[in-house]
């Protein structure tokens, strides 16, 4: 009888460890599941370089004008990531869950999301110019040829832009076709930098010549700037909306400036650094005209009689009112 008690204390004693055994490794592997699967759904690579085709869990590929590189180009070296284009996947298909986001600051790509081993993540960059050309990144083939001596080059800080004299240089854009839709509104954003003074000085304008169709935006007198359009050939027919003391010469500025159309003609909104500094609206029943535009400048006026831009431009964007991009250049 004793035995038999002695027999069946430690079956349940056997019993009770061995439950408990079990009742831990479950929680554990709870634990370590929900550990490991926070840590694959959250893990982010802070990816500043790296070589191609190298084993790991995740891999890069270069490329630059769709042309493979040994390592990822460098910032201030004339190319922009291709976000559109860029992606992470296994076998050449796309993992719509790894999120690529890259930083043009710090000049680096933080993957998130990342689950499968042995994930390329393929990076694909544009260049913004060669030789004497400058490319139109929208994709619509806007180019232009750097003229009189205009060239890319960092400034005194090491941001890449193209650099004018002040003298004669300007970029001659390729004509804009009639088929762009001026005529519903369209938004400008640009960044630059003013070295000097030069009256009427233009970071771009584009037209039909003198007084004829222009979009420009100008540097009319000291620290001004003016953002404006002209209709058809009549130098009386036209809205600009002027802002002073606009300009501080000798540093890098982001300017937008919004043309929107309203029932009873326009409005123009102007913004620096991301703040509204000028806004006004123009009762006119007519607005832009959708023509072909021949006579297409960064840095020169359509006028003559007017200087030639002094500094540096970094970028200058614009778009339609639907958000579809006209043209882009960027550096």
């Amino acid at each position: 009888m004793k035995l038999e008690r002695f027999r069946e204390k430690n079956n349940k004693m056997i019993g009770v460890v061995l439950f408990t055994i079990i009742c831990i490794l479950l929680i554990g592997s709870v634990i370590l599941y929900k550990t490991f699967a926070s840590f694959e759904v959250n893990h982010n690579f802070n990816i500043i370089n790296g070589e191609i085709e190298n084993s790991g869990d995740i891999y890069f590929a270069f490329y630059v004008d769709n042309n493979i590189q040994k390592e990822m180009p460098q910032k201030g070296s004339g190319v922009i990531f291709d976000k559109e284009n860029s992606f992470c996947g296994v076998l050449g298909q796309k993992d719509s869950n790894v999120i690529l986001d890259f930083n043009e600051d710090l000049w680096n790509v933080t993957i998130s999301g990342l689950k499968d081993n042995h994930t390329k993540c393929n990076l694909f960059f544009k260049k913004t110019y060669h030789d004497n050309m400058l490319f139109d990144l929208s994709g619509n083939g806007y180019d232009g040829t750097f003229m009189g001596g205009a060239l890319v080059q960092n400034d005194e800080d090491g941001n890449l832009g193209i650099f004018f004299d002040g003298e004669d240089d300007y970029v001659d854009i390729l004509d804009l076709p009639d088929t762009i839709n001026w005529a519903d509104g369209f938004t400008v954003e640009f960044e630059a930098k003013w070295i000097s003074f030069k009256q009427w000085a233009r970071i771009f304008d584009f037209g039909g010549g003198q007084s004829s169709d222009n979009i420009f935006v100008a540097n009319p007198s000291e620290g001004q700037l003016d953002a404006g359009v002209y209709y058809m050939n009549d130098a009386d027919n036209k809205n600009e909306l002027y802002v002073d003391n606009a300009i501080s010469y000798g540093k890098k500025l982001k300017f937008t400036a919004i043309f929107s159309k309203t029932s009873n003609g326009m409005s123009e909104t102007m913004y620096r650094d991301g703040k509204v500094i000028a806004t006004e609206e123009f009762i006119d029943d007519t607005f832009i005209k959708n023509v072909e535009r021949t006579y297409n400048y960064l840095g020169r006026s359509n006028w003559a009689i007017d200087k030639y831009f002094h500094g540096y431009i970094y970028s200058l964007k614009i778009t339609e009112a639907s958000g579809k991009v006209i043209l882009w250049y960027h550096f």
